[in-house]
């Protein structure tokens, strides 16, 4: 990897499967998402309601995105919310990790599907990843490999709210991940990938007695080890 510093300038908007995620990392891509997880670079924020899926010609029209459930893992068995931060924390914690395999699965699936997403994702989220999967199925882009976790740090963390929330800071290394066209074709070069993990801040709300990402940002100021 590049050694890169916090001070880079920002780069261009590019195509990068989210954030995804995205993200994780898919994110989740052009103008939806691509977290991996995300195709915004530091500075540029996440708008207030989910991209539309590009629009389609008569060809893309006959595509159905597939009806089968995205295979979420390490999301938390649904209970009250405790007031042991420990334990909320790691709960919270699995499901930003789950949303990161689940932005990463819609990219290597590549069928449309986003069946089962709101296990984890609510608002914003869950429309980044509905989108993120259209999305893929219309260009017809595949991703290969899979984005990596390098830390996650909880902050402002309120377990008494209504609802209980926390704030979730994920460094995601998306290396390791090209994006192949509808021909085969590498589109790597054009993929956001500063050299080094990019921080994903992700807001999380308790919601029908589990976690579930709500918001997404990538920060100007990124605090992620190179």
């Amino acid at each position: 990897m590049n050694d890169l510093s916090a001070a880079d300038e920002p780069r261009p908007r590019r195509r990068w499967p989210i954030i995804v995620a995205v993200a994780a990392s898919l994110a989740i891509v052009g103008g939806s998402v691509a977290f991996a997880l995300s195709t915004r670079g530091p500075g540029q924020e996440a708008s207030t309601a989910p991209t539309p899926a590009p629009t389609q010609t008569s060809a893309e029209q006959t595509q159905e995105a597939s009806d089968e459930p995205l295979a979420i893992a390490a999301t938390p068995t649904p209970g009250p919310v405790s007031d042991d931060e420990t334990v909320e924390v790691a709960r919270a914690e699995s499901v930003a990790t789950a949303l990161v395999s689940v932005v990463d699965e819609i990219g290597q699936r590549a069928d449309g599907s986003a069946v089962g997403a709101e296990a984890i994702a609510t608002g914003f989220v869950l429309g980044e990843i509905q989108a993120k999967a259209r999305e893929q199925l219309d260009l017809g882009y595949t991703q290969v490999g899979e984005a990596v976790i390098t830390s996650i740090t909880a902050t402002d963390v309120n377990l008494t709210g209504e609802p209980p929330t926390m704030t979730l800071t994920v460094c995601v290394d998306v290396s390791k991940i090209d994006v192949l066209d509808a021909a085969g074709n590498s589109l790597k070069a054009s993929l956001y990938n500063p050299g080094h993990p990019v921080a994903h801040v992700y807001g999380a709300e308790f919601i029908d007695d589990t976690w579930k990402i709500s918001s997404h940002d990538i920060p100007d100021q990124q605090t992620c080890a190179a």
